[in-house]
């Protein structure tokens, strides 16, 4: 056995002198001895401690011994032993029913193993038994229910099982705290609630079962009931109870069976800080009123049926510091959440949309972990990571306008060297295509967009969405009377059961939120499916002319054509007289992004899109400027400057100043010739 500093020993001194040594009043016997952290290593040697026979406390604690002497057992005065944090193996024997007079008995963080002996019942003046994270099997012994002056049990992190020896909750009228988390145990909730005196209970990850109505008792302070099988409703237990909530400091009772609704009565649990119902099967009820937890700073609801908006008045939370509603079925915008202590946020798997809120991100660069995938939100945050983006914010639109911010093209320009060449080399088509955008454009705005009834401009101030505020028979969602009846079809997973109501909560409820686009043939919206399926949902005016077996069958036939530059058919539905098309979301935009807020990052031209910078050189007869130097040699300049000026033509601020397609036929063949 090393030690691996000796200058706290003067060994030509009295040994009671030494550091950590306490002696008797005669100085004839040490009977106390603490050595803890002082790098002692390997197994104790026999004849060493052993030897110390009138010893009454022992603390080898936070050192590297590896085995204890056969002698140790026999020091039968030992009233507080602490070995906790070395490198001790193998079990336990039924010596310790030699420390008769033990009250204090710590072995944790070893790696003993085997069982708990039963000899342990000799130690009737036990009060605090520390065994935890070790590797100790089978079940607790029985013989532990004669240490009935137990204050403390703490036997977390081994690998018990089987169930509490009988009578176990009667037998310890002293004890306030137990713990028997992560282990295999099983038991009732009758099991525990005999403990009259606990103040603070931990089964978690365990095999409990029973009513947690009944664990809700005496004086308790700390109650971790989570990872258990717990039933009930806890909505019912401010009402049967006669529970004293405001002694509550930390609650958990997540991922168990719980059912019903979440308590809506905080008033008498102002003094809780920590809140965990997480992954249970609640009722689908909106957000709780726990702005009245002005102490709360945990908080986790994630898959809790919550349903609704997330309430402002969960700012008023000032020392939250983890909120955690993910998984669930939230709609509406993010609140500013000014909860100036917070660290942790997930909003993840949630229907929220909106922008996220500038005030929100401006905390994230000091926040430990957030989390905001799979929602309809948008963004505009140009400092963000490519790799947080995809972890942190995934499905999310980067709503920034790109030319508001110059830099940015500068900031990306490694990420996309051949951006600005690929534009030359297609600048020609690009214009073109520009004009069909504005002729479709202005054709649609003379042709009935969606036929549904469209609210008035007082309507929309008060109503979010066409299916909160178009409910007359006239409206086509309102007509679909069972949602969760109508099956969605998704062509490469068709064993995925899911309906109608799952493009309701994956659109928001087709909110205006979720828009993506709507042209001449219906609205175009995003979402997230079950299963993490990002979608655009398009809601299709001229399919509602065909029967359900016609639509069925071109949709079908639509999903099975596949080419590189079409948008891929992932499925569809058919929903009453409406006919739904779902496509791969596509993450990259549309052209009209591209040209309308692509940056140019040149200083005098800060304010410039793309459309406009090259419109502005070919009315000053200077397009050639427009080419980029790398393509002059690849054909005429003449032909590309003609080009220039045919999209010149297309992009018209006024659709009547723009050509007709067949005059841009007509202006095209004119320049052929030169091409050839």
């Amino acid at each position: 056995m090393g030690l691996a500093s000796s200058k706290a020993y003067n060994f030509s001194s009295s040994v009671c002198s030494w550091q950590g040594v306490t002696c008797d009043a005669k100085k004839e016997h040490v009977v106390g001895l603490v050595v803890s952290g002082m790098g002692l290593s390997g197994p104790i040697p026999d004849t060493t401690i052993g030897k110390l026979s009138k010893i009454q406390s022992l603390d080898l604690s936070n050192n590297k011994i590896t085995d204890l002497p056969s002698d140790f057992w026999s020091l039968s005065f030992l009233k507080s032993l602490n070995l906790s944090s070395n490198q001790i193996s193998g079990s336990l024997t039924n010596n310790i029913g030699n420390f008769g007079l033990l009250e204090v008995f710590d072995l944790s963080s070893n790696n003993f193993s085997g069982e708990i002996p039963e000899a342990i019942s000799s130690s009737v003046s036990l009060k605090v038994l520390k065994l935890d994270h070790n590797r100790f099997e089978q079940s607790i012994p029985s013989g532990i229910l004669k240490c009935q002056s137990l204050v403390s049990i703490d036997l977390s992190s081994n690998q018990l099982s089987g169930a509490l020896p009988d009578g176990f909750g009667a037998a310890f009228p002293k004890l306030t705290s137990l713990n028997l988390a992560g282990n295999n145990i099983y038991g009732r909730d009758s099991d525990i609630s005999g403990l009259k005196s606990i103040v603070s209970l931990n089964i978690s990850g365990n095999s409990f079962q029973g009513s947690v109505m009944s664990m809700f008792q005496g004086r308790l302070e700390v109650m971790d009931l989570s990872r258990n099988q717990f039933q009930g409703h806890i909505s019912q237990v401010q009402s049967i109870s006669n529970y004293n909530w405001s002694h509550l400091v930390y609650l958990d009772l997540s991922e168990n069976q719980l059912s019903g609704e979440i308590f809506q009565n905080w008033n008498e649990s102002q003094n809780l800080k920590h809140l965990n119902l997480a992954h249970n099967r609640f009722t689908r009820q909106k957000f709780p009123k726990i702005e009245i937890l002005s102490r709360l700073e945990y908080l986790n609801l994630s898959k809790t049926s919550l349903i609704g908006y997330i309430p402002a008045e969960i700012s008023q939370l000032s020392n939250l510091k983890t909120l955690d509603i993910s998984m669930n079925h939230l709609i509406g915008q993010i609140p500013f959440l000014r909860n100036k202590n917070l660290q942790i946020l997930d909003l993840s798997n949630n229907n929220l949309s909106g922008e996220v809120p500038p005030s929100v991100l401006e905390k994230l660069p000091w926040m430990e972990k957030y989390n905001f995938s799979y929602n309809n939100l948008t963004l505009c945050a140009l400092e963000i990571k490519p790799a947080i983006l995809k972890t942190a914010f995934f499905g999310l639109v980067n709503s920034c306008p790109i030319a508001a911010n110059p830099s940015l093209f500068k900031k990306r320009a490694t990420q996309h060297k051949g951006m600005k060449l690929a534009l030359a080399l297609t600048l020609s088509m690009i214009c073109l295509l520009v004009g069909l955008l504005f002729i479709a454009v202005s054709r649609l705005r003379k042709t009935k967009s969606w036929p549904v009834k469209q609210a008035s401009y007082k309507e929309e101030q008060n109503m979010s969405g066409p299916f909160s505020f178009h409910t007359d028979s006239t409206t086509w969602v309102a007509d679909v009377k069972q949602p969760t009846s109508v099956p969605v079809v998704i062509f490469e997973k068709p064993l995925l059961n899911i309906t109608f109501a799952d493009l309701l909560a994956a659109t928001s409820n087709f909110d205006r939120g979720t828009l993506l686009a709507e042209g001449k043939f219906g609205p175009v919206y995003r979402g997230f499916l079950p299963g993490g399926i990002h979608v655009a949902v398009k809601v299709l005016v001229v399919g509602s002319t065909l029967t359900d077996k016609e639509a069925a069958r071109e949709l079908e036939y639509l999903g099975r054509i596949k080419h590189p530059n079409l948008v891929p058919l992932t499925g569809y539905c058919v929903a009453g007289d409406q006919r739904i098309a779902i496509y791969d979301y596509m993450e990259n935009g549309n052209l009209q992004n591209l040209l309308y807020d692509l940056p140019l990052g040149y200083p005098d031209e800060k304010e410039a899109t793309l459309v406009s910078w090259v419109r502005g050189l070919v009315r000053k007869n200077i397009a050639s400027r427009a080419i980029d130097p790398k393509i002059h040699d690849t054909g005429p300049e003449k032909q590309m400057e003609e080009a220039l000026k045919i999209g010149y033509l297309c992009t018209a601020d006024l659709p009547s100043k723009r050509p007709s397609m067949q005059q841009i036929v007509g202006l095209l063949k004119d320049i052929e010739p030169a091409a050839n």
